[in-house]
């Protein structure tokens, strides 16, 4: 679409879905480590070239507002003559629970000066496209060494049975710690703690209890069941 104007349109296609546009190599030395993340949301794996690409992927996952991921699946070609302009493929294309659209840069904040261009442009386009943009350069501490914990428990394997959540409810009450829901669902429920234990963070980790992310998460940790998530600190990134 070189020289053509972004349409309104845009917005309806299904990025979500799309694959990516180009492969993502590695070679012997690489300062970068990609890999792929299996997508609670997606239920697929979703490909990233870097940890804190993967780190907006754990985010993404525990964020109630998405609903779907892809990873590069597209690429903006600037108009020939644009200044300083390089082609540019966004790291994360991401489908909100409103039908919405935003697409997401990842950036090291080392980095965020370096590409404030790249940003703008890629921002007014989004604007024109009907799409959010975020630029992504990571999540606060100790909130981040706290969502990598509870991501663990993402997978589905470690949902509970509609039959074992009333009990879990049950003993979670009104709020305990970690270690006191797991003993008294254990007890309730005549299973295994480590199960029950999975089981229960797997809830945290989808919203239906609630932890706090602002100290270190330890079995002593208050849970309760959850009002709303709070939102994720994520680190100043550039406009």
């Amino acid at each position: 679409m070189l020289d053509e104007p972004v349409l309104a349109a845009w917005a309806s296609l299904r990025l979500e879905s799309a694959l990516p546009v180009r492969s993502f190599f590695s070679w012997p030395g690489k300062r970068n480590y990609e890999g792929l993340w299996w997508s609670s949301t997606t239920g697929s794996h979703v490909g990233f070239e870097s940890l804190l690409e993967r780190d907006f992927l754990m985010l993404a996952d525990y964020d109630e507002d998405i609903v779907g991921i892809a990873s590069q699946p597209f690429a903006v070609l600037w108009p020939r003559g644009t200044e300083g302009a390089r082609g540019h493929v966004p790291d994360f294309f991401v489908r909100l629970s409103d039908g919405g659209g935003r697409v997401v840069d990842v950036r090291h904040p080392d980095h965020l000066e370096a590409g404030r261009r790249q940003f703008s442009m890629t921002r007014a386009l989004c604007e024109e496209a009907g799409w959010d943009y975020e630029v992504f350069s990571g999540v606060a501490e100790p909130a981040a060494s706290n969502l990598r914990w509870l991501s663990g428990y993402r997978l589905h394997r470690y949902a509970p049975g509609s039959t074992i959540v009333p009990a879990i409810m049950d003993a979670v009450g009104s709020g305990v710690s970690v270690s006191a829901g797991v003993r008294r669902a254990s007890r309730m429920l005549r299973l295994e703690p480590s199960t029950v234990q999975a089981h229960l963070l797997h809830l945290a980790f989808i919203g239906v209890l609630q932890v706090g992310l602002d100290e270190p998460l330890s079995m002593e940790t208050w849970i309760a069941p959850a009002q709303e998530k709070s939102p994720m600190p994520r680190l100043a990134a550039a406009s």
